[in-house]
């Protein structure tokens, strides 16, 4: 009797199927476990359900969830967390673009034909922003689109340095920052201490939002709407934000926070760093992404990313980087037409 009664409750709780696409259009309790586990296994922090749901809060008032997922033998192989908006499919996250790198959720790669089926299958319009081409799911579009002639517009949009492997600076990095650590005790009479994952988030957040909203004259924080609660939120319910800080040892005032994610792939991606202005002259802001950097690679992770942004002081420490393209689809001529020779004039102003 006991096990017919286990038998009925695993048979409820299951939620997808033997074979074939299956959408869903809400968020409950039983998709995000069955999710979370996926994310588990290893993906980039923005495809996590808790980042998600956080995103798709405050920002999609106009969208509609989309989640694709495929199943094979009772068993979820893939996940892509996407958003509707007039039959055109982009990632969670897109507008504002809150993420570094587009991607989904699979087991094998082979599983990416399934998706693009369906989409195909469904005649819906893609936006797919941010896409990194030496990923499988890149490869898989451009085939795909080439092989079915499929009407769209891509266009490279910027690099994204990293560091893999090891960390190794070159020596005038080095010295350089033993400088700002030598002129930090020259004017204030004490050096920094670095505190790679602070413990009470609470006690620090509306610091760092304060350092970062007077160097930016506002910055971002303030252009976006909701995007402080967005963050605030994230910072404390989330379980791959990281908030670090860099402080006098001494006195234990703040000289810079530094924010970012570790993802279930065990790969930290730099967001956001902030530096209290008042010290500025001592660099705090530079000293604070050297540490974390280097606390990153000492905790024995191998891949720090420092999101999109090709800002040089990124390359004073990136060994290698990744290529990052947008690529839409459209269901009418007219519109690819129209849409290039936009893109094309945007690019002409810029290059000449």
């Amino acid at each position: 009797m006991d096990q017919i009664i286990e038998n009925q409750k695993t048979e409820k709780e299951f939620i997808g199927l033997n074979y074939g696409i299956k959408v869903f259009e809400e968020l409950d309790e039983a998709l995000v476990s069955v999710w979370q586990d996926f994310y588990n296994k290893g993906a980039n922090y923005n495809l996590s359900p808790e980042w998600c749901q956080l995103w798709f809060k405050y920002f999609g008032k106009k969208q509609k969830l989309h989640i694709i997922t495929f199943w094979e033998d009772r068993e979820l192989k893939l996940l892509a967390p996407f958003q509707i908006y007039r039959d055109r499919l982009s990632l969670i996250g897109t507008k504002p673009d809150l993420y570094d790198e587009f991607n989904i959720l699979y087991q094998d790669s082979k599983y990416i034909d399934k998706l693009l089926e369906y989409v195909d299958q469904n005649k819906f319009e893609i936006n797919f922003r941010h896409v990194n081409s030496e990923t499988e799911i890149a490869k898989h579009l451009i085939k795909r689109f080439y092989a079915k002639g499929v009407k769209q517009i891509s266009h490279v949009t910027e690099t994204k340095p990293y560091i893999y492997g090891s960390f190794s600076t070159q020596k005038t990095v080095e010295s350089d920052i033993k400088r700002c650590r030598k002129n930090t005790l020259k004017h204030y009479k004490e050096d920094y201490s670095f505190e790679y994952s602070v413990e009470n988030k609470q006690d620090f957040i509306d610091e760092f939002i304060a350092f970062h909203t007077y160097r930016w004259n506002g910055g971002m924080f303030i252009k976006k709407a909701n995007l402080i609660n967005f963050f605030k939120d994230v910072l404390l319910n989330t379980n791959s934000a990281v908030l670090s800080r860099l402080y006098f040892s001494e006195s234990n005032k703040n000289a810079a926070f530094g924010f970012g994610y570790l993802d279930s792939n065990n790969k930290y991606w730099y967001s956001i760093t902030a530096y209290n202005h008042e010290y500025k002259k001592v660099s705090p802001g530079k000293v604070m992404l050297f540490e974390m950097i280097n606390e990153t690679f000492n905790k024995g992770m191998v891949h720090f990313d420092f999101g999109r942004g090709s800002e040089a002081y990124k390359n004073w420490f990136a060994n290698r980087e990744s290529i990052l393209f947008n690529i839409a689809t459209y269901k009418h001529r007219i519109m690819v037409v129209k849409i290039r020779n936009l893109v094309e004039k945007i690019l002409k102003k810029i290059y000449g």
